[in-house]
C-alpha cells in the first residue's frame, strides 16, 4: 500500500476546511497527494508517498511503479473523520491503495491508518531528540509573546512530534524510554493548552 506520514500530510490537512477538502492522489514523476495552497493562490501543496519523492528517493520511479501500475494516475478522494483525527492527533501513517469498488461502482481508494512506523536511531540521536522535545514545552513556549507567536509555536511543536514520535533505539536504557515518554506527554500537554486563536485554554495558565 502507498504510505504517507503525518509529517508529510499535516500541512495539507491543517488548512481551513480540513476534512471537507478533497485530496487528489496522483502519480506523475512520483506519487503524492496534493491540494490547493490557501496561502499561495494558484499553487499546490504536495504530500509525497514514502519512497516515491524524486527529490530525495533514489529508487522513486521503481517504487512508484510497484504501487501504481499506470504511468500516470489521478483520483479524487476524501478523508473520514476517524482517519483525519488519527493522522493529526495521533501522528498515524495513512495508507492508500486504488481498488475496485462494489460491483458496478468503478474504482475507488481504499484507506486505513496505522500507528507510525518505527525509525531506529543511535542512542545519542535518541537522547538529542528527547532534549529537543523538552525544549519545545519548557523553553520555546514560555518565550512566546502574544497569540501569533503561540500559534506558530503550536504548529512547529506538532511538526516536531510528527518526526520524533516515530523514533526508537534498540540500545536505549529504560531511563531513556521513560524520559522519551515524559517528553512526548509534556509537548502534547502544552499543545493542548494553546487554543485555535493562540490564547491559552485557561486564563492564567502561563505567564
Amino acid at each position: 500500500m502507498i504510505r504517507f506520514t503525518s509529517t508529510e500530510l499535516r500541512p495539507l490537512l491543517s488548512q481551513q476546511g480540513g476534512m471537507q477538502r478533497p485530496l487528489l492522489l496522483e502519480k506523475n514523476l512520483g506519487i503524492y497527494i496534493r491540494v490547493p495552497d490557501d496561502r499561495n493562490p494558484g499553487e499546490w501543496l504536495r504530500a509525497w508517498a514514502e519512497g516515491c519523492n524524486p527529490s530525495k528517493d533514489a529508487n522513486w520511479s521503481e517504487n512508484a511503479d510497484l504501487l501504481i501500475l499506470e504511468k500516470e494516475y489521478a483520483f479524487q478522494t476524501f478523508m473520514e473523520q476517524s482517519k483525519f483525527d488519527a493522522v493529526l492527533n495521533e501522528h498515524h501513517d495513512l495508507f492508500m491503495m486504488p481498488s475496485a469498488g462494489p460491483l458496478g461502482t468503478g474504482m475507488t481508494i481504499r484507506k486505513e491508518t496505522r500507528p507510525p512506523e518505527k525509525v531506529y536511531v543511535l542512542v545519542e540521536e535518541y537522547r538529542s531528540n528527547i532534549r529537543w522535545l523538552y525544549d519545545q514545552s519548557l523553553r520555546h513556549l514560555p518565550a512566546c509573546v502574544g497569540n501569533a507567536e503561540r500559534l506558530s509555536w503550536r504548529s512547529q511543536a506538532l511538526s516536531v512530534l510528527d518526526r520524533v514520535i516515530r523514533l526508537d533505539c534498540k540500545r536505549a536504557k529504560p531511563a531513556d524510554r521513560t524520559m522519551f515518554e515524559s517528553a512526548v506527554r509534556s509537548v502534547r500537554s502544552s499543545v493542548s493548552e494553546v487554543m485555535s486563536d493562540g490564547s491559552f485554554r485557561y486564563a492564567g495558565t502561563r505567564r
